[in-house]
């Protein structure tokens, strides 16, 4: 009895296990089924989308097919050929390192190339802002020959000609008269006239500058002027001959003044194109030199001034005037008063060792 029992409990598990494997099989038909339709359905809907190649994509195709075709072919031929022998593949090794060493060197030849082409950028800049700093040179040279091209060439003037002096003294009692020469102007100076204007002064009012009376053994006592008053006195008038100005300035060291001669080199009492007259300025300044017996006139010529000199020495040797000439650009002339002043201080001492001065050389006419 028990031994049935158990053979239909065993029966009941196989038909357990049974209906469990059916529905899995069921269900994967089921599922294959699906797969199959939803392939189906994506090829179809793939070669519904796919456009129809052109004539020319077709040969694309066949010539890129033949391409590969002969790749394969070389490829399979490759593999057919015989391995290489040590000696080959020594070979192909050194062949390998001459490789290697040539490109090693071209690469260091294409660095050496690259710093070359930078220098080569560089030194084109170099040369353009050169050549601009050229350029402006050579215009400015332009400009300046356009320049030279329309000045005119100035003409040397012509050779002045001034005599040697065939020379002889002053005589003592002369009266020496001045004409200062500068540029093309002439100033005629009068010592004579100035000279008296100023004592003229000095008399109306030597009360008032008087300051001593020195003692000199027997001789006339020596009436002696306050020099600063004397000075102050003079700076106060204004004392004029034509448009020159007369003054009378300090002489501290010293016991006797100085009456001066002052004219303007460009406000002369006759021009040289007053001269070339016949009866100019100068010809009247002749007259008034000729008209006393013992008169002489004494040219001062500033270097600037000698075409104006030689024509008024021209004039005044028609006029018979004895003349004389030298060297002089001052723009004054002074000469000592007659009488004494108190010294403002003592005269500075002789330098030790210091050559006596030599004379002025005497006058001369010529």
């Amino acid at each position: 009895m028990a031994r049935k029992k158990s053979n239909d409990s065993e029966a009941v598990s196989m038909d357990s296990l049974m209906d469990a494997l059916t529905n899995v099989v069921a269900v994967l038909i089921v599922i294959l089924i699906l797969l199959q339709m939803d392939v189906s359905n994506t090829v179809e809907k793939m070669l519904n989308d796919l456009k129809p190649a052109s004539p020319e994509q077709i040969v694309a195709a066949q010539q890129q097919q033949t391409q590969i075709q002969q790749q394969i072919k070389k490829q399979q031929e490759l593999l057919k050929a015989p391995e290489p022998t040590p000696q080959e593949l020594g070979k192909i090794e050194a062949d390998l390192s001459l490789l290697e060493d040539s490109l090693k060197k071209n690469n260091a030849g294409l660095m050496a190339l690259d710093q070359l082409k930078k220098q080569v950028e560089a030194q084109k800049i170099i040369e353009a802002e050169e050549r601009k700093k050229t350029d402006a040179v050579l215009a400015e040279i332009n400009r300046i020959k356009a320049l030279l091209d329309q000045t005119p060439i100035p003409k040397a003037p012509e050779a002045t000609v001034v005599r040697i002096p065939n020379s002889r003294d002053i005589p003592e009692t002369a009266d020496i008269f001045y004409c200062y020469i500068a540029g093309d102007q002439a100033h005629f100076v009068d010592p004579f006239e100035a000279k008296k204007m100023v004592m003229a002064e000095f008399k109306s009012n030597e009360r008032i500058l008087f300051r001593e009376l020195r003692k000199i053994p027997k001789k006339a006592d020596v009436r002696v002027y306050d020099q600063e008053k004397t000075v102050q006195f003079f700076a106060q008038r204004n004392l004029k001959v034509r448009n020159q100005s007369i003054s009378v300035p300090y002489n501290k060291p010293w016991t006797r003044l100085n009456y001066r001669i002052t004219f303007d080199p460009k406000k002369g009492d006759a021009s040289l194109a007053d001269m070339e007259q016949e009866k100019g300025r100068f010809h009247n300044v002749c007259n008034r030199v000729r008209s006393s017996p013992r008169s002489v006139l004494i040219f001062k010529v500033n270097p600037n001034g000698f075409a104006t000199y030689i024509k008024a020495r021209e004039i005044a040797d028609r006029f018979n005037i004895p003349c004389g000439w030298e060297i002089d650009g001052n723009t004054s002339l002074q000469a000592p008063l007659d009488f004494e002043v108190n010294r403002l201080e003592q005269p500075p001492p002789p330098k030790p060792g210091a050559i006596p001065a030599k004379p002025a050389p005497k006058r001369k006419l010529d």
